[in-house]
């Protein structure tokens, strides 16, 4: 699936595999509004809780997956699965019967991060793909949404259903191609991975803590402390510094959630690693070196969500499971061509 390009523009128009649009079986799902959407989470998480898949409402052919594996319903999470905890976050899309949800949960007594994607068609569930991010302490202290998540566009400035996705996809480049300028940032940008603050606006305030490094950390040539220096830098300024270098390519990029009202993308895609990217010269002129995680071909399994707000990407939140087997892909077909950055 992967095409290695230089600096061109990667389109959503110009792909026959573009992901879910308003011309999706929309005659079979758009009976089953945001509300009704909500409910399929809510059962769902209920079915989760009792170990019982029996109580949800099936399609005759139904697909799941965990982490990418196509499983039997009722295996892996199903088993362990040991309680809600207090944070979801809900994203709707009722023209194609999506919705999405991350939610925290606990497994065996240890906190986890939870994305799930279910697909409704006449109003019973026919797809369900979850990403679990296990062992995440952040789980446990994640604060309410953010409301500017939930506020809905004015109609004179909303991004239209495949200028939204477009959007979404310009952000992988600008992370692969190393461009902030690739993607159309707002000023105030945050983004939060499995609950953590990993980028932030000059003007921004975190929405969740962020804890002090430890001194053998905070003196050393860490990757995380380069990050913690990008900081305030914004989205776009963030990716020019290179710190995210390591990301050589993107692969399998699905849209299947677009809320059109509220300005959101929901995607599933792959960051991919080659392992060649050692270090990194951030602009303080220190060099700080990449994670052990990234030096050995591996990609990441991502879900991901970007909040637009008058055109730009102001918020994004992401949920993935890291160093999967190199090329493993998402475990569902319909993802797009992705790219690589020239280079070893």
């Amino acid at each position: 699936m992967l095409a290695a390009t230089l600096l061109g523009t990667a389109s959503i128009a110009a792909s026959t595999a573009a992901s879910t649009t308003a011309a999706a079986p929309a005659a079979a799902a758009a009976s089953c509004d945001e509300s009704c959407l909500r409910g399929f989470i809510d059962r769902y998480l209920a079915a989760l809780a009792a170990h019982d898949p029996a109580r949800l409402p099936l399609a005759r052919k139904v697909r799941y997956t965990e982490n990418g594996v196509q499983l039997p319903l009722g295996d892996a999470l199903w088993r362990t699965f040991g309680g809600l905890g207090a944070y979801r976050h809900d994203f709707y899309d009722p023209p194609s019967g999506g919705v999405a949800a991350y939610v925290s949960i606990r497994e065996n007594g240890f906190p986890d991060f939870l994305a799930l994607r279910l697909k409704i068609t006449r109003r019973r569930i026919a797809e369900i793909e979850t990403v679990v991010v296990r062992n995440a302490p952040s789980a446990l202290t994640m604060p309410a949404i953010e409301p500017l998540w939930n506020e809905v566009e004015p109609a004179a400035t909303r991004l239209s259903r495949r200028e939204l996705e477009q959007g979404a996809l310009d952000y992988l480049r600008a992370v692969v191609f190393e461009r902030g300028r690739l993607a159309p940032f707002a000023t105030s940008c945050i983004r939060l991975e499995n609950g953590g603050v990993m980028a932030l606006g000059p003007h921004d305030e975190p929405p969740v803590p962020v804890p002090p490094l430890p001194p053998s950390v905070a003196d050393s040539d860490q990757w995380i402390v380069a990050v913690r220096e990008s900081l305030g830098m914004g989205c776009s300024r963030q990716l020019d510094t290179k710190v995210y270098g390591f990301i050589n390519s993107y692969d399998n990029p699905r849209f299947p959630i677009v809320d059109v009202r509220r300005q959101i993308v929901f995607g599933v895609f792959n960051f991919r690693r080659r392992g060649t990217v050692k270090d990194v010269t951030m602009p303080n002129g220190r060099t700080y070196q990449m994670m052990p995680a990234t030096q050995w071909p591996n990609e990441v399994l991502n879900t991901e969500a970007w909040k637009f707000k008058d055109g730009r990407i102001t918020r994004i939140e992401a949920v993935f499971k890291g160093d999967q087997d190199y090329k493993t892909g998402t475990g569902w077909p319909g993802g797009l061509k992705g790219e690589s950055r020239p280079g070893p």
